[in-house]
């Protein structure tokens, strides 16, 4: 018995002092951040960075030309419908045929709606793929600017080729 209570002692010990160096040290309301250290950005680093940001427009721009082609299917498929729907109106009754022409016009207003908004998808899979050139556009000149134009961000050592005199 008093085995146990010992331990549940220490363990409570040991769970206390954990929270507490978990607190930042300091008199009262004054209190000690520790020294922020300056972060380092090499170019390769910066230059990594937007290629992956070029990646990720290029992503988003995939997935708005994707959404436009579904979008523009739907429009298909409404559009099939509503001249369907027309050509089905001659065989119908006449007092039922202004009926079928409102679902008709209706289907191909939302078509027009669909192929509008599937414009708008491309538009922007557009505008992000010319973000994404600029992007990477931009990491090339930064990669060249500080690599003194060749060799990449991973630049090889160039050796320059002399020509050797073998006078005799």
């Amino acid at each position: 018995m008093k085995t146990w209570i010992f331990r549940g002692v220490a363990l409570a010990m040991t769970l206390s002092t954990a929270q507490a160096m978990a607190c930042p040290v300091g008199n009262g309301g004054d209190v000690q951040q520790p020294p922020k250290r300056p972060i380092v950005r090499t170019v390769s680093f910066q230059a990594s960075e937007l290629f992956e940001r070029a990646q990720q427009l290029e992503t988003a721009a995939a997935s708005h030309e994707r959404s436009a082609q579904a979008s523009e299917r739907d429009a298909e498929t409404l559009a099939n419908r509503a001249r369907i729907l027309r050509n089905q109106a001659a065989l119908v009754n006449a007092a039922d045929r202004p009926i079928i022409f409102a679902a008709a016009d209706e289907l191909s207003a939302r078509a027009s709606s669909s192929r509008s908004l599937a414009a708008e998808d491309r538009a922007q899979a557009a505008d992000l793929r010319i973000q994404a050139r600029t992007v990477r556009d931009r990491a090339v000149q930064l990669v060249r600017v500080n690599n003194n134009n060749g060799g990449g961000w991973r630049a090889r050592p160039t050796t320059t080729q002399t020509k050797a005199e073998t006078t005799i």
